[in-house]
């Protein structure tokens, strides 16, 4: 809306989660049509799917992508110049994980996606937000269904020199890793006003500096430090002598405990930490921490933190970050999670256990201890 769009098409798996939130957009000045997947493919699938609601040409955009306005901007220029098909493109140093093209000046004549070798292509890499005109459907309906079937029907396009390119310099966010949602985060809280309920209950012996946003219910304890930006959503508690400092985003329902230290982290609804420090990590829904937790954000040699994702070590590009937590997981007190480490949903960790790799979900790890009684 803020970019100035009033049509929308949502499409989603069978999760009706978003649909349960925004329903037909009507109290947000929006039209939202959903279109519900049962077995998502891939977006050639989604636009497919979405393609009966879609009555003009169209914008295309990845749903992580909240920076859209300011993107948008610099697409709509090239829109009254050509007015033909437009993606937006970005350097990269790097682009085997990314949607690849090559140019003829600012034509596009080849698409493809991660490509083997880097050789042979431009350093530019897709940033996942596309103007397309709507005979752009009658090409993707001729492309055998398959995952990448969008990105197949986008060279196909090209070669037919229906497609230009517009190269940003700004900032973009990329949601390809579990990490990466902390950069999502920091965009959305660097939009942030200062905002403090009244019906909060803020102690007057905590510290509020910088910009900080606090919902109803909140409830801020005594010598307890918050440094903005930081968000604290409805019925959030800090305990005493917390700090929550450094990009924070804490949702609904979590209870933080006291002389808990927070940093640039992300803790979901319902989440109850006790004491410890949580830094640069991703906690999910609904799970329970126990005391003199940590997370280790840093390696000791300072180098980028490395993770596994599907059985490959991916360098992350980050010398701090934490640990990436799913939801319902059970962890005992005085545990430590070693820097990069996934742990899956429903998960239960026993006490003084260190953790140096991934954890799949639904599993119980502990470090077995021996107890030794003797008798003088």
């Amino acid at each position: 809306k803020e970019a100035g769009i009033t049509d929308i098409i949502l499409v989603t798996g069978k999760n009706e989660f978003f649909k349960n939130i925004l329903r037909d957009g009507e109290k947000l000045g929006v039209k939202i049509n959903h279109v519900i997947l049962e077995d998502p493919t891939g977006m050639g699938d989604a636009l497919l799917e979405a393609s009966p609601f879609i009555k003009s040409d169209f914008f295309l955009l990845h749903a992580h992508h909240v920076d859209f306005k300011e993107l948008k901007e610099e697409i709509d220029e090239e829109i009254k110049n050509s007015g033909g098909s437009i993606l937006l493109v970005k350097e990269e140093k790097s682009i085997s994980a990314f949607g690849v093209i090559k140019l003829n000046k600012d034509k596009v004549i080849s698409v493809t996606e991660k490509p083997v070798s880097e050789k042979d292509f431009s350093n530019l890499r897709i940033v996942g937000i596309y103007f397309l005109k709507r005979d752009f459907i009658s090409v993707l309906k001729s492309v055998k269904p398959e995952h990448y079937s969008f990105e197949k029907a986008l060279d196909i396009y090209a070669k037919e020199g229906k497609l230009k390119a517009v190269l940003t310099k700004k900032e973009v966010l990329s949601l390809k890793y579990p990490w990466d949602l902390l950069n999502v985060k920091n965009y959305l809280l660097s939009k942030l006003k200062n905002y403090i309920s009244k019906k909060a209950d803020v102690s007057k012996h905590a510290k509020i500096i910088g910009i900080v946003f606090i919902e109803e219910g909140a409830v801020v304890s005594e010598n307890a430090v918050i440094k903005g930006p930081a968000y604290l959503g409805k019925n959030v508690y800090i305990g005493t002598n917390a700090l929550i400092r450094n990009n924070t985003d804490i949702e609904e329902g979590a209870k933080i405990g006291a002389f808990m230290e927070i940093k640039n982290s992300l803790i979901s609804k319902l989440t109850t930490t006790h004491s410890g420090f949580i830094g640069d990590s991703i906690v999910g829904e609904n799970c329970k921490i126990g005391s003199s937790f940590d997370t280790a954000n840093v390696r000791l040699d300072r180098t980028s933190v490395k993770s596994v994702v599907a059985d490959v070590k991916v360098d992350t590009g980050n010398r701090s970050l934490g640990a990436m937590i799913g939801s319902s997981v059970i962890i005992g007190g005085r545990t430590t999670i070693m820097p990069g480490v996934i742990i899956g949903n429903n998960v239960k960790i026993g006490a003084s256990t260190s953790v140096m790799q991934n954890i799949a979900s639904d599993i119980i790890f502990y470090t077995k201890f021996k107890e030794v009684v003797s008798k003088k």
